[in-house]
């Protein structure tokens, strides 16, 4: 039997906010970035990589504005999904560890979206330094590690639901 969830007012934790902030501005940067290059930037643009860093396809640099486009309407998404904590499916959901169940809820979603974001600031970022011959191939380590962060923090936020 389903239990009827509450909708509580869970306010943002101050390192959300923060976290919030600090993507929003290298999100901002690799956006200026990406226009200031943009004139520079050869038709032909690198739009896949290989397990190793490689690129495997060209396409047009049209497709490049394809991860901006995305990474917004991810964040705005995600954003809005962070606000309505009473919306997701939970774990031992009970009453007596339905606030902190909402707690960890926004931080999770605040965190996903924020680590997803990142993630389309170094894909703009390399693929823009990679279409100008700056550099020859994806960071495959810094990528390896967004991703970490990214897998990692979800197994963070199940194994803590699990223990409520």
């Amino acid at each position: 039997m389903e239990m009827k969830k509450p909708k509580l007012d869970i306010e943002k934790p101050a390192v959300a906010k923060v976290f919030d902030v600090l993507v929003i501005a290298l999100f901002a940067a690799a956006l200026v970035y990406l226009l200031l290059q943009w004139s520079q930037l050869p038709e032909r643009i690198p739009a896949h990589f290989g397990a190793d860093g490689e690129v495997d396809r060209y396409g047009t640099r049209m497709e490049l504005l394809l991860l901006p486009i995305i990474g917004i309407v991810m964040w705005v998404g995600l954003g809005i999904l962070e606000k309505y904590p009473h919306m997701y499916n939970y774990i031992n959901l009970r009453p007596d560890n339905i606030e902190i169940h909402y707690r960890y809820g926004v931080l999770f979603m605040n965190v996903i979206k924020n680590i997803s974001t990142l993630l389309f600031v170094f894909l703009i970022w390399q693929m823009t330094d990679i279409a100008l011959a700056k550099i020859a191939t994806l960071n495959m380590p810094i990528f390896i590690m967004i991703l970490v962060l990214l897998f990692g923090s979800m197994g963070i936020y199940f194994y803590k639901a699990m223990k409520l």
